[in-house]
């Protein structure tokens, strides 16, 4: 019969552990530096857009971010949230300086959550998803942003996206 490993018996956690792990939880609370904003569609897509191609734009996609991975069909519903006035997910992005940041790429915010978001309105504003799958709004299946009205087209720019940035 083999035999047991040797498992070292679980600390005690005393009251006194508690607390010393209670206060630094609240120190490291206090440093933690974060920033809330909420973004209209069309301003978070130009922060993601202007400077893409040369790798200048303010908000940007890391090189270890996977691809745009949602199918037209989910990104179509994404899209329809917004139609519906729905809550959306938040934009995450890092604020915090990379060691390789030079005097030009400070201030950038590295997008750590949201990629998939920000890729499908992105597409969407510049005409690259056509809506497919709708199930609330169905009238609006094939449908591409240059069709919508002009004023819906405001409306739809207009929509808040929370974007927090974490440092």
């Amino acid at each position: 019969m083999p035999k047991a490993p040797n498992i070292p018996p679980e600390p005690e956690i005393t009251h006194e552990k508690r607390e010393v792990a209670e206060a630094e939880i609240r120190e490291k609370q206090k440093t933690v530096d974060y920033d809330t904003k909420e973004y209209p569609v069309e301003v978070l897509v130009l922060k993601y857009r202007d400077g893409l191609d040369e790798d200048t734009n303010e908000l940007y996609i890391p090189d270890y971010q996977r691809d745009l991975m949602w199918d037209e069909s989910r990104q179509s519903k994404f899209i329809e949230s917004i139609f519906l006035g729905l809550p959306t997910h938040i934009v995450v992005a890092d604020l915090r300086p990379k060691p390789e940041d030079d005097g030009e790429n400070l201030g950038r915010l590295e997008i750590v959550d949201g990629t998939q978001r920000i890729r499908t309105l992105d597409r969407f504003l510049n005409n690259e998803l056509q809506l497919c799958g709708l199930e609330k709004l169905k009238k609006l299946n094939n449908f591409k942003f240059r069709d919508l009205s002009l004023a819906r087209q405001r409306r739809f720019n207009r929509a808040s996206v929370a974007r927090y940035a974490v440092g």
